[in-house]
């Protein structure tokens, strides 16, 4: 997922007494990471999000068809030509095939960039229109199960980073916190400063009644009533959270120790109190599986890590020597983890199961 962190906050000490040292312990080797099959897409495709409700149940999303030319003139500058458009790309994997979905009114020209599947019946989906034109614009949609549905995005911000639950769903967008439910958009009351460039960048769902959002104003919970700030964890710019249990969330973030730079850090709670956890590489997407992995992705690079009792472990994976990942996956309550990615021509898909 896609994050921009400009806002600098002051520092107050992000811990206190309360948060206590000590890394969890290491899970058991996972099963190895190897290629496997992908959808059937035009030439020059390539997939950028992924998200699982079971292993017969796995959904994919990007952009197929997409060709440009790329230039570059010594003393003139460097650009893209965009020869043909891309078109939306929606598969869904069902323990033995590839099934492409054509979703409503992403026409020709479209991508699609984000996937949160909350049951095999709620799936959302989120892009953008005419990506390389001169008037690109959001793009939401819902499968209810039996068809695509696309959704009007509220006036002035682009949605993203969904994260559904039974009823509706939430999102960031804009500066703002969004919720869709029974027809329309509510904007969220999340005690948002009134400053310049923040953001809300990651939202992590563990019921209707139970959701963290990691934002660059403080780490966010939703008590089914309201949200407000998680307290004790100081002042700090949160750029991911993984909310796994009642008794297990992630949160990685940006915190100021008086230096020239933010310093990176990941805490955990356990259930009683915030704990400092072995901070990840740079700035990962959390996935954990059934097995007690705890995964870290890093799309831009297209890296893969793995927590090794307090240490982070970078994962060789089999990607070819021009692809890269962009997504990944978990599939509940087991230890299978689904990767997918693009090379400039055809698209990536890895797995462990």
């Amino acid at each position: 997922m896609r994050r921009s962190l400009l806002l600098r906050v002051a520092a107050v000490g992000l811990i206190g007494a309360g948060l206590l040292a000590g890394p969890p312990a290491a899970a058991a080797e996972p099963a190895p990471l190897k290629s496997a099959p992908t959808p059937w897409l035009w030439p020059r495709s390539g997939l950028e999000a992924v998200s699982a409700t079971g292993p017969n149940d796995v959904w994919a999303v990007g952009y197929q068809g997409y060709q440009g030319i790329d230039w570059s003139v010594p003393g003139w500058g460097a650009g893209t030509i965009h020869v043909l458009p891309p078109k939306p790309v929606v598969v869904r994997w069902n323990g033995w095939s590839w099934k492409t979905y054509d979703p409503p009114g992403g026409g020709g020209d479209a991508v699609v960039l984000e996937v949160d599947a909350e049951s095999p019946s709620n799936v959302w989906i989120t892009g953008t229109l005419r990506p390389h034109g001169r008037e690109p614009a959001p793009y939401v949609a819902r499968w209810d199960g039996t068809r695509w549905q696309q959704v009007p995005h509220p006036p002035g911000c682009a949605p993203r980073a969904p994260a559904a639950d039974s009823s509706g769903a939430w999102f960031a967008c804009g500066n703002d916190l969004f919720r869709w439910q029974d027809g329309q958009w509510t904007k969220q009351e999340t005690g948002r400063p009134d400053l310049c460039c923040v953001a809300v960048n990651e939202i992590s769902v563990l019921s209707d009644d139970s959701a963290y959002a990691a934002s660059t104003w403080g780490l966010l919970k939703w008590d089914g009533q309201t949200w407000s700030k998680v307290p004790g964890l100081g002042d700090a710019q949160w750029t991911g959270v993984l909310a796994v249990s009642d008794d297990e969330v992630w949160a990685t973030g940006l915190r100021d120790t008086g230096g020239t730079s933010l310093e990176r850090f990941m805490v955990r709670w356990d259930g009683q109190a915030w704990q400092e956890a072995p901070r990840t590489p740079s700035n990962e997407t959390l996935v954990k599986t059934g097995d007690g992995t705890l995964w870290a992705v890093q799309p831009f690079w297209g890296e893969l890590y793995r927590l090794d009792g307090s240490s982070w472990t970078k994962v060789t994976l089999p990607t070819p020597s021009d692809g890269q990942i962009t997504g990944a996956t978990a599939v509940p309550g087991s230890p299978t983890l689904w990767l997918v990615g693009k090379t400039p021509n055809v698209p990536v898909v890895i797995n462990n199961r």
